[in-house]
């Protein structure tokens, strides 16, 4: 597995998954065709500070999935937070949310840019909660959220990257 930016030929994958009622079902539900056009529009749009990458797996390669580390207002302020998604037929996919977890980290952390990373989980998401647990996230307990204009109740995660890379690996 290894990431890539995310670029302009990534619009179908953007589709697939923000389009798909499995991969929205802790996100309000799928997207209307114009918003995946302004989410997509975003990636490709993304400026220095943000991280939008296309998860390529398997031996041919394959898009499998999006990770990133983008600047949301939370609380007033800018934060980093931490989104993953991954295609229906791969998300229960041993150690690939991990692993691209892992890899995006890596690199948020080596620009030195970022203290820590957040994330919002919905409250009823335990795979997705687990994945968190797993990669050295904590929780910081329970949240009320906006997204897109959908009221959602989470559990808010954070990942200090002081932390060494052998103790995330964990």
């Amino acid at each position: 597995m290894r990431l890539r930016p995310y670029g302009e030929d990534d619009r179908w994958l953007t589709a697939a998954l923000e389009g798909d009622p499995d991969v929205m079902r802790y996100l309000g539900g799928p997207a209307p065709l114009g918003r995946v056009q302004q989410v997509h529009e975003r990636r490709v749009g993304a400026a220095g500070g943000e991280w939008y990458r296309t998860i390529l797996a398997g031996p041919d390669d394959a898009p499998a999935g999006v990770v990133a580390v983008f600047g949301t207002a939370w609380q007033g302020e800018q934060i980093p937070e931490l989104g993953i998604m991954l295609l229906p037929g791969l998300r229960r996919r041993h150690g690939l949310a991990v692993g691209a977890i892992r890899l995006i980290v890596a690199e948020v952390r080596a620009s030195g840019l970022v203290p820590r990373i957040h994330a919002f989980i919905g409250a009823a998401n335990a795979a997705a909660a687990a994945v968190a647990r797993r990669v050295g996230f904590v929780s910081a307990g329970p949240v009320d959220v906006d997204y897109e204009g959908v009221p959602i109740r989470c559990e808010h995660w954070l990942l200090d990257l002081g932390a060494s890379p052998a103790e995330l690996a964990g």
